[in-house]
């Protein structure tokens, strides 16, 4: 906009300068005929002689003020054309340096943002096996608190077991936020970007929670077809479970197998839309610098190990045996 507002001014400028040139060559013809003229009838006046030599010498002035003039106002423009023309060029040359810096700086942001959403997917991605872990072995305890009779434990365990389910389907459900919003990030970023972290293999491990679910879900009825054990479970089932959305233990009891396949599946889509995502992205990319490449590799290397971690005690669960 400035750069047309710019572009607009220089014939201004020009008819400006002739303008003043004119006006300075006829000041100046006239003013130097006036004085010619009056000194020369001065001196034709004296000898008794007046010709038309003195209008013709004026006629000359006049005309040669005004080229002269013209000539003046016309230099002035081309050099006051010139001199907008560099003012102009500079002004663009630095805006093109500022927007190339704020380029760079952009996608630089985008580039952090993803190593962290990266950072933090493996994250909650090795502690899976940390929450199901925690509730098999709340599991085994009411299986044990069902066998002696201790009616009150028993459901201490469970609602223990139902918690670390809860958190196990909290950090499905962050992953998968997460992997949405990487996603969003590839379209933005113009370089190679970095893998995200879970291949869908290890997605489907992560459905060792939907055994475990299953278990919690086969002890809790056995348990709930006992009459003493029942009574029990009627007072203590509005309990409060404040994570992963359940507001009772009897809801998280009910709804448990049932939101960990859901979620489960929001996390297998999203992350094979990533995957699309990124080779999508990778087509549309020339060259790759080996800067950003050798920052890649080094870190898919990491990440794999992390990957592979956590998928061998999530098989280590499936099989009964604990990490």
């Amino acid at each position: 906009m400035t750069s047309k507002k710019s572009d607009a001014m220089l014939p201004k400028q020009i008819k400006y300068a002739i303008g003043y040139g004119l006006v300075f060559g006829v000041v100046s013809a006239l003013v130097g005929a006036l004085t010619i003229g009056i000194v020369y009838n001065i001196l034709q006046y004296r000898e008794g002689q007046y010709t038309e030599v003195a209008y013709v010498i004026l006629g000359g002035i006049v005309i040669g003020g005004i080229i002269s003039g013209a000539i003046y106002g016309s230099r002035r423009a081309i050099r006051q054309e010139a001199k907008l023309r560099q003012e102009e060029a500079e002004r663009r040359k630095n805006e093109q340096a500022a927007h190339l810096q704020r380029h760079r700086e952009e996608q630089e942001g985008y580039r952090k943002q993803m190593v962290i959403l990266c950072e933090g997917a493996i994250a909650l991605f090795e502690s899976m096996p940390k929450h199901l872990d925690s509730a098999e072995k709340w599991l085994d305890h009411a299986e044990v608190d069902f066998a002696e009779s201790a009616f009150a434990p028993f459901w201490d365990s469970v609602e223990n077991a139902a918690n670390w389910l809860a958190r196990f389907d909290e950090g499905v459900r962050q992953i998968k936020d997460e992997s949405s919003h990487y996603t969003e990030l590839i379209g933005k970023y113009e370089d190679t970007p970095l893998q995200f972290p879970l291949a869908p293999r290890s997605v489907e491990k992560l459905s060792v929670g939907m055994a475990t679910a299953e278990r919690m879900k086969v002890i809790v009825r056995t348990a709930e077809r006992d009459f003493q054990f029942a009574m029990i479970y009627e007072q203590r089932k509005t309990n409060q479970i404040l994570v992963a959305g359940f507001n009772t233990l009897a809801e998280a009891l009910e709804q448990m197998t049932s939101q960990i396949t859901a979620s489960l599946d929001d996390l297998a889509d999203s992350v094979n839309t990533s995957l699309r995502a990124i080779d999508s992205q990778l087509g549309e990319i020339a060259a790759t610098s080996r800067q950003h490449h050798a920052e890649m590799m080094e870190q898919v290397s990491d990440i794999a190990e992390r990957e592979r971690c956590a998928v061998e005690m999530l098989d280590n669960i499936q099989r009964g045996r604990r990490p």
